[in-house]
């Protein structure tokens, strides 16, 4: 049963791709071991009006990974605001 956390985190990005290679939660640091899949998200959040516009979209990327402590989490990049990027722990598998 996953487990939902939606709580705010810090990631360490390195490559040419900028693609998360560990994160911080709780005050503990977690090597990322292994990126599974990774996906974006331009959908709308539910309680959009009738009345869409790409300004409403999230702007979300997703990333589905094995962490060193063995679990498996999904991550994201929320990239709504530009001047104010955000990571968000948002579940363990």
């Amino acid at each position: 049963m996953p487990k939902l956390f939606s709580e705010e985190i810090e990631v360490i990005c390195e490559g040419k791709l900028k693609e998360p290679v560990c994160f911080i939660w709780r005050d503990k640091k977690y090597k990322i071991i292994k990126i599974i899949d990774t996906w974006q998200d331009y959908g709308f959040g539910a309680g959009a009006p009738k009345r869409k516009t790409w300004r409403l979209r999230r702007h979300r990327n997703y990333y589905r990974l094995l962490a060193d402590n063995g679990k498996n989490y999904e991550i994201y990049l929320d990239r709504k605001n530009i001047f104010n990027k955000k990571w968000i722990l948002y579940r363990e598998l």
